[in-house]
């Protein structure tokens, strides 16, 4: 495993972001050359990054690493949705003993077919493992279910 030997200041700074959560540069002791050195190098290691706005950052792993703080190796839960966004009343559509045609969904939703259509296979089959079965009645159009997978979604949460 490489090691990389931090300076006092660079590890003050590191640890500073590390408490902060998002290190502002203004509010640095170190003025002028001196701080942008430390931060330049900083960067170009890979322990900050900088961020949109000027002279903010953020730490990454590898400089909670150099520093000897613990990475946060927690994913995020896959599978969760929050509720009353426009994907929680996709799955509320579905979930829904008659179903939902694809218009219905686009009128709730504002989306266009081919985002409602992205949204079954990719977002809802693929990312959060649902069983969305279709049937197409007789002169009507197809209608899509989900029959299995919501136990596990919501967690006791009715959809």
């Amino acid at each position: 495993m490489k090691t990389t030997k931090l300076t006092a200041t660079q590890e003050t700074v590191l640890k500073q972001a590390a408490e902060t959560g998002t290190l502002d540069a203004t509010k640095l002791t170190l003025k002028g050359g001196a701080r942008k050195k430390v931060l330049d190098s900083l960067t170009s290691k890979g322990f900050l990054i900088p961020m949109k706005k000027a002279d903010t950052y953020d730490i990454s792993p590898q400089g909670k690493t150099a520093i000897g703080l613990p990475i946060d190796d927690q994913p995020a839960q896959k599978g969760e949705i929050r509720t009353g966004t426009k994907l929680h009343k996709v799955i509320e559509l579905l979930s829904r003993p008659e179903g939902a045609e694809i218009h219905e969904i686009m009128r709730e939703t504002g989306w266009q077919q081919h985002t409602v259509r992205g949204t079954l296979a990719g977002a809802l089959k693929k990312r959060l493992g649902l069983t969305i079965e279709s049937e197409k009645p007789e002169g009507k159009d197809r209608i899509y279910r989900i029959t299995a997978g919501l136990e596990a979604l919501f967690q006791g949460e009715t959809a």
